[in-house]
């Protein structure tokens, strides 16, 4: 009962705090705004020089370097490197978040996460002029809230337009807590689902599309795609990879990368920001990187190697940003710190051995509140390690005063924060934002979710699905015949009616078809103590891949009345052994419509994707495998590339 009134104070504790600063946000962004209006410069002007229109950034009256897109892009860097303060600089090297309609779940989710909202005031304050958005709104709400804010940057100093950026928007159901669904987007399967496509030509035609679509609302920086591997079926961030296999991840973060990009950047690119280098999978028992419990990457199969090798093959490919893991190498490099922290990793490993000469972004919040390994140091003194082992910008961190202050000390030079600002605003300029940095928001609709898009969508997902098992004792169970009398169970009915007979109960039913979500218990990590473990666990997935008793009972009872056909969204791997006895038909899934899954159920079309990684027959097996090791449990279910077709 104790325990009980600790963790209920907890939770108490967290959502006044929450609600306390979501209130003080919406207070001060008004008062903001009228200060910013109020006491900052002009917009720039649109000025003529020698038959030459170009925008008038830092409103001197003249045509400066870096205002003139004429020329190269590196010299323009060194006419706005040389005009510019410390402090502006430095706000370069800030990545935070922005909100744009969050519900009251997500901004405690990003609150507890390190990814505290900012406002417009930050712009001018602090000079930063990178944020990733989260939230919940409409394509046009994106576009008008990033174009007041490219309007507020245009009227700094020096006019710096804002580089904005966002976790992947465009899957058909959410497969996790970094991958959302934007209503108003064309509509795709998870990263798992590509790879069970096993379409290159799929996956880059995706990158064009979702560019697009990026760039219509004022995105151009995805924080995408994952190049980890999912190596350790318990690590609950299985959803955003290409599965278990490295050749198969490089080619398809290649071709992911070639899609939003292009060969080179360009005005029509949105910059791929690949990660979690030097690939986070390996994690100690699946526990996340994201709480003091899963802050260790361990490789007790010596396969090191193995996991840095998508992200060589998108290196290569003209890779300009990537984002290291929260996780500890455990002894791999010549001290325990996390990838953030740790010079072997991102200085001799990434930049001298792979020739990276790109942007390295932290993952979220690694200075102010998951600085694995370097736990005893001050924020400051993370600020100093964490540059000096490489790092050039600073996800989910909007406060610049320690860098500064670091500099100005004496402790670090101005040269080396030159060094990471060059990287940064390079991209901005090869971007086009100091040409355009607006959309037009009238055009939206004719360019977004477009019949050639939302087709596009469709057909990945249906290449996706796999087709795991297909049996009767006489027959085949799938597909079903048109009218077949059908009860559903977690799909939606109407669906299921523009092909069968829908009946009311299991007992009426030739056919029952049981819709499983991701296998998820979330359950704190065992012997964790810690406070940012016990409220995060509540939403991040535990260590177990079996469906419950409850569950399964269940499944016996509709396999007793009817034919069952079980599909199963395995966004992350599932103990299916009973479920696959028990099924008539298995299907797996990776984030599709139920419209889609039902053509497929009717035979609309044969499913033809495959496992992008085995489905181990028991958590027995799963604790025996190794964490580094692909593919490696003892008598899997199903194993790496299977799939039937009709």
């Amino acid at each position: 009962m104790k325990r009980f009134f600790k963790y209920a104070g907890i939770a108490i504790l967290t959502v006044l705090v929450v609600t306390a600063l979501w209130v003080v946000n919406l207070l001060m962004q008004p008062y903001d705004n009228i200060r910013i209006y109020v006491s900052k410069g002009p917009e720039p002007e649109v000025l003529i020089s020698d038959d030459f229109t170009y925008r008038d950034l830092n409103k001197n009256q003249q045509l400066d370097i870096y205002e003139d897109v004429r020329q190269p892009a590196v010299l323009r860097l060194d006419n706005l490197l040389g005009q510019m303060t410390l402090e502006e600089k430095v706000g370069q090297m800030m990545h935070p978040a922005i909100t744009i309609k969050p519900d009251f779940a997500l901004l405690a989710f990003h609150f507890a996460m390190g990814r505290v909202d900012i406002d417009a005031a930050e712009i001018f304050d602090k000079h930063i002029s990178h944020f990733n958005f989260y939230g919940a709104p409409t394509p046009l709400e994106i576009a008008e809230k990033l174009n007041r804010l490219q309007k507020i940057a245009a009227r700094t100093r020096l006019g710096i337009p804002l580089t904005i950026s966002s976790d992947p928007l465009h899957e058909a159901a959410s497969g996790g807590i970094a991958a959302f669904s934007v209503k108003g987007f064309s509509g795709w399967p998870s990263q798992l689902g590509f790879a069970a496509a096993r379409d290159i030509d799929l996956v880059k035609r995706f990158g064009e599309i979702a560019s697009a679509e990026y760039r219509a609302v004022g995105l151009r920086t995805a924080l995408h795609p994952m190049a980890d591997l999912a190596t350790e079926p318990r690590w609950a961030r299985n959803f955003g990879t290409f599965g278990s296999n490295a050749q198969l991840s490089a080619e398809m973060t290649n071709a992911y990368m070639l899609g939003f990009q292009g060969t080179t950047l360009t005005d029509k690119s949105v910059m791929t920001m690949v990660k979690h280098f030097p690939g986070g999978g390996p994690q100690e028992f699946g526990l996340d990187a994201h709480l003091p419990s899963g802050k260790r990457q361990v490789y007790p199969g010596d396969n090191f190697d193995y996991h840095v090798e998508p992200f060589k093959k998108a290196i290569d490919n003209g890779l300009r940003v990537i984002m290291p893991y929260y996780g500890i190498p455990i002894d791999q490099t010549d001290e325990n710190v996390a990838m953030g922290f740790n010079k072997m990793i991102l200085t001799d490993l990434l930049r001298d051995e792979l020739g990276f000469t790109g942007v390295v972004c932290t993952d979220w919040g690694i200075v102010s509140s998951r600085a694995w390994g370097v736990e005893g140091m001050s924020v400051r003194e993370r600020y100093k390690k964490s540059i000096d082992a490489g790092v050039d910008q600073y996800g989910g961190e909007n406060d610049p005063a320690h860098i500064i202050d670091l500099v100005r000390s004496g402790e670090l030079s101005e040269a080396r924060i030159d060094q990471s600002v060059r990287r940064i605003l390079l991209n901005k300029f090869e971007l086009g934002l100091f040409e355009q940095s607006l959309v037009d928001e009238d055009a939206i609709p004719a360019l977004i979710r477009t019949p050639q898009y939302l087709a596009a969508g469709l057909e990945a997902q249906r290449k996706s699905i796999v087709l795991l098992n297909n049996k009767m004792a006489d027959t085949v169970a799938l597909p079903l015949a048109e009218g077949t009398k059908i009860f559903v169970d977690g799909l939606d009915a109407d669906q299921a009616k523009r092909y069968g007979t829908l009946v009311d109960s299991a007992d009426q039913a030739d056919v029952v078809v049981l819709y499983l979500p991701t296998i998820f218990n979330g359950n704190q990590a065992p012997g964790s103590d810690e406070l940012m473990d016990q409220f995060l666990s509540t939403i991040l997935p535990d260590d177990n891949l079996a469906f419950s008793a409850a569950v399964l009972d269940k499944a016996k009872v509709y396999s007793e009345n009817a034919r069952l056909i079980t599909v199963v969204d395995l966004n992350r791997p599932a103990i299916l052994t009973e479920l696959n006895q028990l099924s008539d038909g298995l299907i797996g899934t990776f984030g599709v419509y139920d419209s889609v899954l039902f053509e497929m159920i009717f035979g609309q079309f044969s499913p033809q994707g495959k496992l992008p990684f085995e489905i181990p027959s028991s958590m027995a097996a799963v604790m025996a495998q190794k964490e580094d090791l692909p593919d490696d449990s003892l008598a899997p279910t199903f194993i790496f590339g299977h799939g039937l077709s009709y």
